[in-house]
């Protein structure tokens, strides 16, 4: 019954989660998706009544504070996941950039070494 309330709410969902109350009176909150996951501006939070049913609480993500909705876009945006394939692709290949540069950072810092030790002077008895 809690469930299919929610389910009315938001014709086009595509995941739905509940949060188990700890008590019978307790409100069930449902976070509605209509989205892929990634994207929290197509989601809603319904708190529902689990003794009569009724919705008592419905928040959209236009009627959260500006600095949740920032969190909360911020949250799917570093990984790619608010923009979709394209943005997944942009991390991945930014990533592998990261990677390039810890690498030619390594092997410069390497190169460096080996060129310093050459250039140093030898000291008779250290057993070179």
């Amino acid at each position: 019954m809690v469930v299919g309330r929610a389910m009315e709410q938001a014709p086009g969902w595509k995941i739905l989660t509940a949060r188990v109350p700890t008590s019978a009176r307790t409100l069930v909150a449902i976070t509605i998706d209509r989205g892929d996951g990634g994207q929290p501006q197509s989601r809603s939070v319904v708190s529902v009544n689990p003794v009569s049913g009724l919705i008592e609480q419905r928040e959209d993500f236009s009627a959260q504070t500006r600095a949740r909705r920032m969190r909360s876009i911020l949250r799917f945006a570093h990984t790619g996941e608010a923009l979709g394939l394209t943005g997944q692709t942009m991390a991945g290949v930014v990533s592998a950039g990261g990677a390039v540069l810890v690498y030619t950072g390594m092997a410069l810092s390497a190169r460096r070494l080996v060129a310093w030790r050459r250039r140093r002077p030898k000291r008779p008895g250290l057993g070179r």
